[in-house]
């Protein structure tokens, strides 16, 4: 722990004296850096003063209304999911997944103050065993009515541009998002427990007890934080310990490519986790082969000397050296009818790669299949995926997308091949800039690999009503709505 506060000391002191020495050469107003593509800074806009004639008088109450600002507003998400063989098991399930999120904010000035408050429900019982239905419960019993789990999702205070330079603290509870969230996943607890009665496949939940500081310098963007770690990575089922760091991205103008690099510290204070230190290194480069074409990728290096905890490793007193990474390459032309775009990519976890997240794909919202590779999994894996698509209008998106799943060392007396194969078609419609709707039917098959693997459904001893991992296909189909108001 000491080391983690010295660590974020150390950076945040440079930080601060960097600031200084570059203070006189800073003629920029930074902007927040946006999931993988850092914004570059732009000049602040000239206006010229107003001549007293011109300006209107003014009074007590337009002077408030110009120097205090009050907004609120929300998100209501339902996903409704129905799988013929949920896991590729004998029984069929369907339930509906609800969020609605209620958030205010204040801001004067440079000073901002944000609140929002997030239920979540699943109506019906997953495949993970959670839901309205109590775990253990024997087929044919009665559903009680429950209310919807209730979290505080945000309760911060952010500052700008302090000292007239561009940058900007953020204390307290916060979302935080760094490139595409790869590395850097959520800091809930979000389904692993059987009291807590909640959407897995859809959890809204991105919240962390944090400070963060972020600013910019000339097109480089810096953010640092440290943050409290929750439940989802704890055995033990309780908050233990820190994880912090400062990242760093940077957009090259003259080849339009954004590179950036990272440096996180994970610190436990109990045996039932590593103390690991975390390198990432992730681009985005358009390539001048063909118009629209990119690639991308991610490279994650964990340092974490020997497991304490089984629940993170095969074998007790094993080194924890791993290594994650996911490369992908993409293209889209927007200058022709339909707008086609295509992306092939592949995704490599070492096998007891500590889940310092689980990651979200790049591709945003997508349920492929039963997602096998994301929930069951998570570590130990090789996936190969792929996705095509088109905007025959502005606001609808058809895509169809493949992922193979295989491990990287395999278990059980399995000797290699697939654990899955999944193809989904889906739909997407913008009617509104505020509206979303989706459509997704999907077909997983499991692969030879999977019964001869051992695996199992990691949710069954938490909750005696998950799924078992089976070996028949399954239809699923995913409707789901968003609006934000």
């Amino acid at each position: 722990m000491k080391a983690l506060f010295l660590f974020t000391g150390i950076v945040l002191l440079i930080c601060c004296f960097g600031f200084q020495t570059a203070r006189g050469n800073l003629q920029v107003k930074g902007k927040s850096l946006k999931p993988a593509v850092a914004v570059a800074s732009q000049e602040p806009k000239v206006t010229p003063p107003e001549s007293p004639a011109d300006a209107p008088e003014e009074t007590k109450d337009t002077k408030q209304k110009k120097t205090w600002t009050f907004k609120v507003g929300g998100d209501l998400t339902n996903y409704f999911i129905s799988e013929s063989h949920a896991f590729f098991g004998d029984s069929e399930r369907h339930w509906l997944e609800t969020s609605l999120r209620l958030n205010g904010t204040a801001s004067y000035k440079h000073f901002t103050a944000g609140v929002s408050v997030l239920g979540v429900k699943t109506t019906g019982q997953d495949s993970f065993g959670t839901g309205t239905m109590p775990a253990g419960s024997a087929p044919g019993t009665k559903t009680p009515s429950s209310f919807p789990s209730l979290y505080v999702d945000q309760a911060y205070i952010q500052l700008d541009q302090i000292g007239g330079l561009p940058l900007k603290a953020t204390l307290g509870r916060q979302h935080i998002t760094i490139g595409s969230q790869f590395l850097i996943g959520d800091g809930v607890y979000d389904g692993f427990s059987s009291n807590t009665r909640q959407g897995v496949f859809h959890s809204p939940r991105k919240g962390f007890d944090a400070l963060r500081v972020e600013w910019d310098l000339n097109k480089t963007h810096f953010d640092s934080f440290v943050y409290r770690v929750d439940p989802t990575w704890d055995g033990g089922g309780k908050r233990d310990g820190m994880l912090g760091g400062v990242d760093v991205s940077h957009t090259f103008a003259e080849i339009n490519g954004t590179y950036a690099a990272g440096l996180f510290y994970r610190s436990s204070r109990s045996n039932l986790d590593n103390d690991m230190a975390i390198v990432d290194l992730r681009g985005e480069q358009p390539l001048k082969l063909l118009k629209g074409l990119t690639a991308s990728g991610e490279l994650a290096l964990e340092f974490a000397g020997r497991c304490r905890n089984a629940s993170y490793c095969t074998t007790l007193g094993q080194k924890m050296n791993e290594q994650s990474l996911h490369a992908e390459v993409a293209y889209q032309d927007k200058t022709i009818r339909f707008q086609p775009f295509a992306e092939a990519g592949y995704v490599f976890y070492s096998k007891d790669f500590t889940p310092i997240a689980t990651g979200f794909s790049d591709w945003g919202k997508w349920y492929l299949g039963n997602q096998i590779d994301w929930i069951i999994f998570g570590t130990n894996t090789k996936i190969v995926r792929a996705q095509v698509g088109m905007w025959p209008t502005s606001a609808i998106k058809l895509r169809t997308q493949f992922h193979n799943t295989r491990q990287v060392e395999n278990t059980g007396t399995s000797t290699g091949g697939s654990l899955a194969n999944e193809v989904s078609f889906i739909g997407e419609w913008y009617p509104q800039e505020n509206l979303w709707f989706n459509l997704s039917l999907g077909h997983s098959r499991p692969g030879p690999a999977l019964q001869s693997s051992g695996l199992t459904n990691p949710f069954a001893f938490l909750n005696s009503g998950a799924s078992a991992v089976g070996t028949r296909n399954s239809i699923d189909v995913v409707f789901a709505t968003s609006w934000h108001f």
